[in-house]
């Protein structure tokens, strides 16, 4: 047998010093990168591209090839962490996908996810159907190159656009649920043609009747993960949590297995495990028996160690000096951006969306991110697509997740500012000491208190709408505060009331902490926006361990409620200052 296929002491040696410089390097630089105010991936990318071929191969060729020797087993080894960290990442983003959101905010999640899909496509099939011969893949035709590239080219970035909702604090909003709703269908979409992408690719070797069984058991397989998969990992989780297993320990072991079945299923099948780990991902986030906590500690594990990974891993692979084709860049970048911003933007219009809410959904849908990065990692693999493409969609997916952030503070510093502190009820609407140790039991207690405060409120109606609202998506946010909210048709303006725990109420925050402080945030059924502004400044002014002191410590309602009305006033303003 040929020695290439021992694994030797030296060749673990140097895996091991490829894994210490490129996760290390790559933490390094996405955190230098998130602090400067640009997305991580375009740090992690950053260190591949100086250790690699680009760089350091022109550089130092011996430093470099003592490091990334060409030999097979070397090679594979670094290759085969590398995909682990692409399914993980799947998996990841997987939990992000709310398929009860998608159910309960009906049309104008539905509008904005399928419009923001067709558009992009269409607008990129049309310009891509163009291409000469040149920029095809190996095994690719012009019709699969085509719709490859159309759908890298509608495909948006679900996590990069949740971290600038969360920076941004307006992510518990109604516009940031709306937003990451349509995500999930936009997502959907988007593997669903690239799964029909990739049977076209496969059609030569398959032939059309093999093609057509992976479509069935494909479609079979997914539909019984997106309606009963949920279910049955729930009823898995809570039995084991009556065992006397280590938690949360045993439910992350669970989810990695069902995440490693699931893809082991979708390879057999005939399409790439990838999409597995993303039904697994989706599976394991539709389960209240999971807790939103348990996900972000395997979200937390994926981002630190497999991603970086990953994303550096695609510099080593690749000269982007070489294959940099700045025409073909600047096409696919406007394509993608212009496409997916028009797409959203006439989806929200369509779901009649506030002019100002619809501009910044438009906004939101513009970086590819991750995902974009993926696809096109796996076309090239594929043979779809030639290097010099592959370098295309990776800048193109840079400059929007670089843009985004940018481009969606300035939507909102754009609105017509309000006065937060205006909205706040009289005293009476503050409860010094809430008496329910559950949300569900704290928000009839606020809404009463708040329909006692307003002209002809009705506390049935507002308890309804803020528990219909906190059912599709929690509203705990970090640091131990809670905004429930709802939009009601006979009210005029905002109003907010507000609760405080001593001994504090599990909300199922992200963070874990429990929840002390629960502002009610009630606003009119068609609005310009206000509302975005009120929780964002209300998480702005709730980060501040000063001003949770003061709220902490005042004594009666009457102090209660002049320290939280001057401190919204001084929330709003910063607030504009800071967008």
């Amino acid at each position: 047998m040929n020695e290439l296929h021992y694994l030797s002491e030296e060749h673990l040696l140097i895996f091991l010093v490829q894994l210490f410089v490129l996760i290390g390097g790559a933490k390094l630089m996405g955190s230098l990168f998130r602090r400067w105010g640009y997305p991580e991936l375009a740090g992690e990318i950053l260190v591949g591209i100086i250790l690699g071929a680009t760089v350091l191969g022109r550089m130092a060729p011996a430093l470099y090839e003592a490091l990334f020797p060409r030999e097979l087993i070397q090679h594979n080894m670094l290759e085969t962490m590398s995909w682990l960290g692409v399914l993980f990442l799947l998996l990841a983003t997987g939990f992000e996908v709310s398929l009860s959101s998608v159910w309960k905010q009906g049309k104008a999640v539905l509008s904005i996810g399928v419009v923001g899909v067709i558009v992009p496509l269409v607008l990129g099939s049309l310009v891509f159907w163009w291409f000469p011969s040149e920029f095809w893949g190996p095994n690719a035709n012009r019709l699969t190159f085509t719709l490859f590239l159309a759908t890298a080219a509608s495909i948006s970035a679900l996590s990069v656009i949740a971290k600038i909702l969360h920076d941004l604090e307006v992510l518990k909003t109604d516009l940031g649920l709306t937003t990451l709703s349509a995500f999930v269908v936009n997502d959907l979409l988007g593997w669903m043609v690239f799964t029909l992408v990739l049977g076209l690719a496969a059609e030569d070797q398959a032939g059309l009747g093999s093609t057509i069984r992976v479509f069935v058991e494909m479609l079979l397989f997914g539909t019984v993960c997106l309606t009963v998969g949920s279910k049955f990992i729930g009823a898995v989780a809570r039995a084991l949590k009556r065992t006397s297993l280590p938690h949360p320990a045993t439910t992350l072991s669970l989810i990695a297995c069902l995440a490693i079945l699931c893809g082991a299923i979708t390879q057999w099948i005939g399409i790439h495990a990838i999409l597995g780990f993303f039904l697994a991902g989706v599976m394991a986030g539709n389960t209240t028996e999971i807790s939103e906590r348990t996900r972000e500690i395997l979200s937390q594990m994926v981002h630190s160690i497999f991603v970086p990974l990953f994303f550096a891993t695609i510099g080593i692979r690749i000269d982007f000096v070489s294959n940099f084709d700045l025409l073909l860049v600047g096409v696919f970048t406007a394509i993608a951006m212009g496409g997916k911003f028009i797409g959203a933007w006439l989806g929200a219009l369509l779901a009649r969306m506030s002019r100002a809410d619809a501009f910044s959904t438009g906004i939101a849908f513009i970086p590819g991110g991750a995902m974009e990065i993926v696809i096109g990692m796996l076309a090239l693999e594929l043979g779809l697509i030639p290097e010099n493409v592959f370098v295309a969609v990776v800048f193109a997916t840079l400059s929007s997740s670089v843009l985004v952030g940018p481009m969606f503070a300035w939507s909102l510093k754009r609105r017509k500012p309000v006065g937060v502190a205006n909205f706040l009820l009289p005293r009476r609407s503050v409860i010094p000491e809430l008496k329910g140790t559950t949300r569900w039991d704290v928000i009839p207690e606020l809404c009463a208190s708040a329909a006692e405060a307003m002209e002809n409120g009705n506390p049935e109606e507002i308890i309804s709408a803020v528990r219909s609202r906190e059912e599709v998506m929690g509203t705990a946010l970090e640091k131990g505060v809670a905004v429930p909210h709802a939009r009601l048709s006979r009210i005029k303006s905002p109003v907010i009331a507000f609760g405080r725990s001593q001994a504090g109420i599990d909300w199922d925050a992200r963070d874990g902490r429990a929840t002390h402080f629960v502002f009610l945030v009630l606003t009119p059924e068609r609005e310009e926006g206000a509302q975005v502004q009120i929780l964002a400044a209300i998480a702005r002014l709730m980060v501040q361990p000063e001003i949770q002191d003061q709220l902490m410590t005042a004594d009666s309602p009457e102090e209660l409620h002049r320290k939280l009305r001057a401190a919204l006033s001084s929330s709003s303003q910063h607030g504009r200052e800071r967008l």
